[in-house]
């Protein structure tokens, strides 16, 4: 585990929803033999670039952004918490914990590599969608067949906050 008791996004932290700042685990399905390539196609640069993203020659990279462009506008402020420390535009999984090979034994346990993504300025009271796309030089990213990308939605519930009285007690 690559997160310090400090981090939001632990459980004794409630993952930072108890602070309006939540934390979603994201990874990768399991593909029996894929070897993600570090960087991106040639048709993902733009895309790519535009994230903030930087090529590593020992991962892939993650950036989770608002779908539509309303969502972007309700998300100002994401963390990337990955085994290569943290980033403020995009999270990596490192190739070393590819290919996953299936189970051999009944006992065996895979544990896909993750990172976690912190919405730290989230609009309250909104449903915001989120999409998460992962670039690779051999993952072809298709929108619409929902190809290398994950979906979910946020919704931070607005909490007053409580304004400590001088006259406690006082009736």
């Amino acid at each position: 585990n690559f997160l310090s008791n400090s981090s939001d996004c632990i459980l004794q932290n409630q993952y930072g929803f108890s602070n309006g700042k939540p934390c979603i685990l994201v990874k990768m399905n399991k593909i029996v033999s894929f070897i993600p390539k570090p960087g991106y196609l040639l048709e993902d640069e733009h895309a790519f670039k535009s994230a903030g993203c930087r090529s590593k020659s020992n991962a892939i990279n993650i950036h989770c952004y608002g779908e539509y462009p309303t969502d972007a506008d309700n998300i100002k402020n994401i963390t990337y918490i990955s085994e290569n420390g943290h980033d403020n535009n995009c999270g990596s999984l490192e190739t070393k914990w590819f290919p996953y090979e299936g189970k051999k034994e009944r006992e065996d346990v895979y544990q896909a590599p993750y990172i976690w993504v912190q919405f730290n300025e989230v609009k309250p009271n909104v449903l915001i969608n989120v999409m998460c796309r992962i670039f690779g030089e051999n993952i072809n990213f298709d929108r619409k067949a929902s190809r290398a990308l994950t979906r979910f939605q946020i919704y931070i519930k607005d909490i007053p906050k409580r304004i400590p009285s001088s006259k406690i007690g006082e009736i």
